[in-house]
């Protein structure tokens, strides 16, 4: 389970205030910090005991998570970036790979209906460069 993002924190409850914050902290490749949400929590807590508060209108930075709602605790992703850069479109499309062979058919078919792979049909140049067996550049056939 990922963690919550901002929008998501409850910021009067102590436990929540600054979870959102502990996200892809600092240091070596924006590491995850290996602890349970759980443990955040209590780390949240403590720096609201300390006297820690939020002040939105002195935020300069705002999380962006690469995949919306694919990152995992152990595993966020994401960047802080400038408070107002524009997030990136959300990908809608499912992954082929979670399709069954019947779904992928139907979608070639479609596809193929619609016209969108009308331009591939004859391209020489999507074939992989393999060699053949028996042959070499500059054999002749």
């Amino acid at each position: 389970m990922p963690l919550p993002l901002q929008h998501e924190c409850d910021p009067n409850d102590p436990e929540q205030a600054f979870l959102w914050a502990l996200i892809g902290l600092p240091g070596p490749r924006n590491g995850p910090l290996l602890v349970p949400q759980q443990v955040l929590g209590k780390w949240s807590k403590h720096l609201w005991d300390l006297g820690f508060r939020h002040h939105p209108e002195e935020q300069t930075l705002e999380y962006h998570p690469s995949v919306p709602g694919g990152e995992h605790w152990l595993a966020q992703s994401g960047n802080w970036v400038p408070v107002g850069t524009p997030k990136p479109a959300a990908m809608t499309a499912p992954s082929v790979t979670d399709l069954s062979l019947d779904e992928r058919r139907e979608l070639v078919r479609q596809l193929q209906a619609s016209g969108e792979l009308a331009h591939l049909i004859d391209r020489r140049d999507l074939a992989p460069d393999v060699a053949h067996d028996g042959t070499f550049e500059g054999e002749a056939g």
